[in-house]
């Protein structure tokens, strides 16, 4: 018996290490001392799970997605081995990978996994109409006999809504990584682009364009023209100081008559892209924003040099991405319920510190897309 008690002690001394590891941010010595608990216990299920999360923050989605399914081997009820699952496939970023991911969570629920989480990651995977997949395969399983009430028929969007808003932390097991929740993302409401861009001049907008810029209102443009002044803003900046925000543009709708001008969303999204799990839950606090302020249009932009994750360009052929691995610069994703558009524009930064800004190239969106759809 006190051999066993040595062993176990061991197991769980592995996984503590791990646990502390995962939470100052060292992913990688995560990985290691759970792989020490796996050696010893390798029926355990919750290792798995745990390394497969530690696999998610270092993007080896490959491995992830193998823990995770080593994971649901050893315990079908454990619903973190369904979450780990199919946030590990949506990560891959390929259509078909999102759609198997949203059949995992179903499957899931259909053989009676508790829902609460998956649910959630199921919003933040495919948008609102996960839910009515969800409803639609509970009426199948369970048709009713009469017409269903209206409360009845409002319970599972009113669900959805209450999931999307809520944060995606919950208590973990003793000993184990919880729900990451959504990151601190601060929403600063900012001056209207069109009264920080700069003049015609210093960044003149390309032809066809400049009266859009000079005469309509904010909320008046059409997505690219705004998309047009939010990455003017961006490239002055970077000119002048070399800067380049992790930020993402919210168009506001047109103001009720008497009101005053709304000004531009402003969202900070730094932590977004440094891993799929912190992608998926800003897309989610994006989804909101925009939804409550009713944008017409999303602007992301983030700078090449400081993405972690994904990195859409690697492995492209050079007619895809005809821009160096190592060459630097701006993508920015316009998002909004009819269209969707993708830019890349390389920035030239020389140690004297002089700054130019190169061409802009537009990218196939469904091979570069950094970020999930933002409308339904």
């Amino acid at each position: 018996p006190w051999r066993r008690c040595s062993y176990i002690t061991q197991c769980e001394t592995h996984k503590a290490a791990g646990n502390d590891f995962f939470k100052s941010g060292e992913y990688l010595k995560a990985a290691a001392s759970y792989t020490k608990a796996i050696k010893l216990q390798p029926e355990n299920h919750v290792y798995y799970s745990n390394r497969s999360q530690s696999f998610l923050k270092l993007n080896k989605v490959t491995k992830a997605l193998d823990d995770a399914d080593k994971c649901i081997s050893l315990a079908p009820d454990f619903v973190k081995g369904y979450h780990r699952k199919a946030t590990a496939l949506h990560a891959m970023g390929e259509p078909a990978k999102t759609d198997e991911a949203v059949e995992v969570l179903l499957s899931a629920l259909r053989s009676g996994v508790e829902e609460k989480e998956l649910v959630r990651l199921g919003v933040q995977i495919k948008g609102r109409s996960f839910v009515q997949l969800v409803d639609a395969q509970r009426k199948a399983a369970n048709p009713p006999t009469e017409p269903p009430a209206a409360s009845e028929q409002a319970s599972v969007a009113s669900q959805a809504t209450d999931l999307a808003a809520k944060p995606t932390g919950s208590p973990a097991a003793p000993g184990e990584p919880p729900f990451l929740p959504f990151p601190d993302f601060a929403s600063v409401p900012a001056a209207s682009l069109k009264s920080k861009a700069s003049p015609a001049a210093e960044t003149p907008p390309p032809k066809g364009q400049e009266a859009d810029a000079a005469q309509k209102p904010i909320w008046e443009l059409d997505p690219e023209g705004f998309a047009v002044n939010s990455i003017q803003w961006i490239l002055r900046d970077f000119v002048s100081d070399g800067t380049v925000p992790t930020v993402c543009y919210l168009q506001p709708c047109k103001p009720k008559r008497g009101a005053e001008a709304p000004p531009v969303g402003h969202v900070n999204i730094g932590p977004a892209f440094s891993s799929p799990e912190t992608l998926l839950n800003c897309a989610e606090f994006l989804r909101q924003q925009a939804a409550g302020c009713s944008a017409q249009a999303a602007v992301v932009v983030v700078r090449k040099s400081t993405m972690a994750y994904p990195c859409v360009w690697k492995g492209k052929s050079k007619s895809e991405w005809p821009v160096g691995d190592k060459d630097d610069g701006v993508f920015m994703q316009l998002e909004s319920p009819k269209m969707r558009m993708m830019f890349f524009t390389v920035l030239k930064e020389k140690k004297s510190s002089s700054r130019a800004v190169g061409d802009t190239i537009p990218l196939d969106i469904e091979q570069f897309a950094i970020f999930p759809r933002l409308f339904e």
